[in-house]
Order: structure tokens, then sequence, then C-alpha cells
């Protein structure tokens, strides 16, 4: 049977469904009949939209899986922190929310690809000799290379917006959501497995790039990083979670419980002290 993008799509929100508990699974409504100049979005109601020419695309291996999964993740990231509910006073705002669902939404795919039923289905049925011989590396890779082509495909065309970070910083969040997925996994931060990753699904794959060369405004930094913990503040309303219902082993991975800017700054400042441990300044 071909699978296509759809299916992928419908994997992954079925996957993640499953992971709340059965009377709180989230009501995730999907429209795959969007039109060609969106490729993905979320619309009112909320209802994740993909573009039907995106959509109906065939899934020929495990990089044609990521690429989908990167975008499908992005947009379920918006729709699992409400993200249509906050009305972005200006572009910073929205700076913060689309890096957030960067990052949140690479937590996402590979919460989805390591624990999602249907999702380790797809990945079973795409397999490759080549890929049984290199399987402990070959999802990793097949990631980085999916982020090169959303890269070129997706944050090069969106660079005009000053809504977006750069494609350059947008590769980095990506990457960072990675290592923050094994961290959350591992229950540490693993310098072997943070090193890893970044090598193949950055370093590698971004080999003939200089992906790391702009100047960082560490003002825009910081005030970005603040008005993500707000936004979020706002978005949970006291609740214990945007989303309810997570189940409690999947909540670390991908739980919308967000911490205040005290406790995350404790957050941060650990894991600078477990990367000094490596010898890496930060």
């Amino acid at each position: 049977m071909t699978i296509t993008y759809k299916h992928v799509i419908e994997a992954l929100v079925d996957d993640f469904r499953s992971m709340h508990e059965e009377n709180q699974r989230p009501d995730v409504k999907l429209n795959f009949d969007g039109d060609p100049k969106n490729l993905a979005l979320v619309t009112p109601g909320p209802v994740i939209e993909f573009s039907y020419r995106f959509s109906d695309s065939e899934i020929m291996n495990h990089c044609d899986l990521f690429y989908c999964l990167i975008i499908a993740s992005h947009e379920l990231a918006h729709w699992t922190n409400a993200h249509t509910k906050y009305s972005d006073n200006d572009d910073l705002d929205s700076k913060a929310i689309e890096a957030w669902a960067d990052f949140f939404g690479t937590r996402l795919l590979f919460t989805g690809v390591t624990y999602g039923a249907r999702l380790q289905e797809i990945i079973h049925k795409l397999r490759t000799p080549a890929f049984d011989i290199s399987a402990q590396h070959a999802l990793l890779e097949a990631y980085g290379n999916a982020l090169r082509c959303v890269y070129e495909n997706v944050f090069r065309r969106a660079d005009a917006s000053s809504k977006y970070h750069s494609p350059n910083e947008r590769v980095q969040i990506c990457g960072a959501g990675v290592t923050s997925f094994f961290y959350r996994l591992l229950g540490k931060m693993h310098q072997g497995m943070s090193i890893f990753s970044l090598k193949k699904t950055i370093l590698e794959p971004f080999g003939d790039l200089d992906i790391f060369k702009e100047n960082i405004d560490w003002e825009e930094v910081s005030e970005i990083s603040r008005r993500t913990i707000d936004i979020h503040l706002k978005l949970k309303q006291g609740r214990p979670l945007i989303t309810p219902g997570i189940r409690r082993e999947y909540n670390y991975l991908i739980g919308t419980n967000y911490l205040g800017h005290e406790e995350n700054a404790i957050h941060r400042e650990q894991l600078r002290d477990a990367i000094r441990q490596w010898g890496i300044e930060v």
C-alpha cells in the first residue's frame, strides 16, 4: 500500500492522542484539502490544515517520513499549546511562538517515533537492508537529512517574514529540541548522546554551510525567552496544563505544564552546569 503524507500525519495525531488518558484524549481536527499556497497552518476552530498537494505526496523513505513529521509536528505544537488563542502584540511575540513550535514540535516528533505504535509501524514498513545495518543511527541521520530539506524548501522561503527566526537559527532551535528530547528521555544531560545527536542532525547534513555564523542579538534572545514564558503561562490560565490529560510517563516529554521565570532560570543554570562539566564554557 502506498504511504502518503496524510497517512503519516494521521498516525502522528493518533499516537499523540494515545499518550493521553482515555477520557481526556484531545480532539485534534485535521483538514487535508488546504490551498497549495499554504503548506500547513492552524486555522480557527482550531483545525490543522494541510495543502492537498502536500497531503497526497508519497512517502518513499525515512527522509520523506521525517520531512513530513517536521512540518506536521510544528503545526501540532501550535495546536497543543493553544497558540491560536493568543493575539500577537508584535513580531517578537510571533517569533517567540514560532520558535517554540519548532522546539516543542521537535520533542513531539521524537516522542512519537519513540513511543507511537502507528509511526513505528510506518518506520518498519520503510526499512531497507542498509537501514537495518545502521538502525541505531539511521533515524537520526534521516531526520538530519529531512531537516536540511525543510531548511531549503520551508525555512528559507519564510525568511522574508519578520515573524520567524532566520533559517540558520531555526535549524539550531530544532537541534536544541533534539537534545532536549534526549535529556528528558535519559533523565540527564548525556554528553555522548548530545554530541552524537547534534552531529547527525546538524553538523553532518549542514556541513557545507556555516550554520552558526550569525551574530547573536543577546538582548533579543533574552526578550524572546521572557515572552515565551509569559505567553504560555497566560495560555495555561492557572491550570496544571494547557492541553490536559497527558499520561504521566509522557508529561515530561511533551507536557504543557510550564514553569515560571524563577524556576526556568534555575533549570537553565542547572543545564549550564552540566555542560560546563564537559569542559565547555557556556
